[in-house]
Parts: structure tokens; C-alpha cells; sequence
């Protein structure tokens, strides 16, 4: 019986190291390294610049950007985040931020893109409008003035007319 406790003991002992063992590798096989953090970091930087890009082309086709800009406000606040930590030392937590900043941005491009799109769109549809107005107006002006003008050339000539002296006798 003493000898069978004596096992038990050493199976919980050799099971209690190789917990302490693990708990100690593991994390350090998941640890992310400077370059790591320095990559996904200069990724998200690379994200953040080109959607800015693209909210800035929708702006100036004359597109609302305020939701984009709340969304790109946030993605700066995960990315300046992941500096911080970055700096600290904290580089899986600053590849995580880093990676936060990328997943906000998301659907920033492809919505500012189609946001410019429709405006185009919308700026062309007007142009066109104004097009085809302009040349209705014109054609009816022409038209009405090319009628007024003979009507009132009509009136002339039968005033005209009217005003000749007759003469009797003639022959």
C-alpha cells in the first residue's frame, strides 16, 4: 500500500512538473518578436495611409465621409495603441492593436469607393440633365422666335398693304 501511494506521488509529482514545464513553453511558442510586430505594425500603417487615400478622392467627388472618418479616427487610435506598446516592449499586444487597426478598415476603401462612384454618377446624371434642358430651351427659342418672326413679318405686310393708296380709274 505504502508502495502504491509512493507511485501516486510521483505521477503527481511528474505531472505537476510537466504542467509548470508547459505553462512556461507555451506561451513563449506563441510569442510574437520585434520584427513580427514591426511587420504587422508597418502593414496596418500601409492600410490606414491608403484609406485615407480613398476617403480623400470620395471627398473631393463631393461624397458625406463623416462615418468614414469616424471609422479611420478609430483605426488611428488602435494603430497609435499599438506604438505605444510597440515602444513599451509589448509586442504581441502591439500586433494585436496593429491588427485591429486593420480589421477597422475593412470596408473603409471598398464603401468609399462606391460612395465616389454614386456621386460621379449623380454629377454626371446633373451634367446631363442640364445638357439636355439647355438644348430643349434653345430649340424652342429658335422655334418661337422663328415663328414670331413670321407672324409679325405677316402683320407688316398686311399693314403695309392696307396703308397703299388705290387708285380709281386706272386700268
Amino acid at each position: 500500500m505504502k508502495s502504491a501511494a509512493k507511485d501516486c506521488r510521483n505521477i503527481f509529482a511528474c505531472l505537476t512538473v510537466a504542467m509548470i514545464i508547459a505553462a512556461w513553453l507555451i506561451p513563449a511558442g506563441f510569442a510574437v518578436n520585434v520584427e513580427e510586430a514591426n511587420a504587422v505594425i508597418s502593414q496596418a500603417e500601409t492600410d490606414i495611409g491608403s484609406a485615407y487615400a480613398v476617403v480623400a478622392d470620395a471627398e473631393t467627388a463631393g461624397v458625406d465621409i463623416s462615418a468614414l472618418l469616424n471609422q479611420l479616427s478609430s483605426a488611428g487610435d488602435s494603430l497609435s495603441r499599438a506604438y505605444v506598446a510597440f515602444g513599451t516592449g509589448e509586442y504581441a499586444n502591439a500586433s494585436a492593436l496593429a491588427i485591429e487597426c486593420s480589421r477597422a478598415l475593412d470596408g473603409v476603401t471598398v464603401t468609399a469607393a462606391s460612395l465616389k462612384a454614386e456621386a460621379e454618377k449623380a454629377h454626371s446624371d446633373r451634367l446631363l440633365f442640364s445638357m439636355v434642358g439647355s438644348s430643349v430651351g434653345l430649340v424652342l427659342l429658335l422655334v418661337f422666335g422663328f415663328l414670331g418672326w413670321k407672324l409679325l413679318k405677316k402683320r407688316y405686310f398686311k399693314r403695309i398693304l392696307d396703308m397703299k393708296p388705290q387708285m380709281e380709274g386706272a386700268q
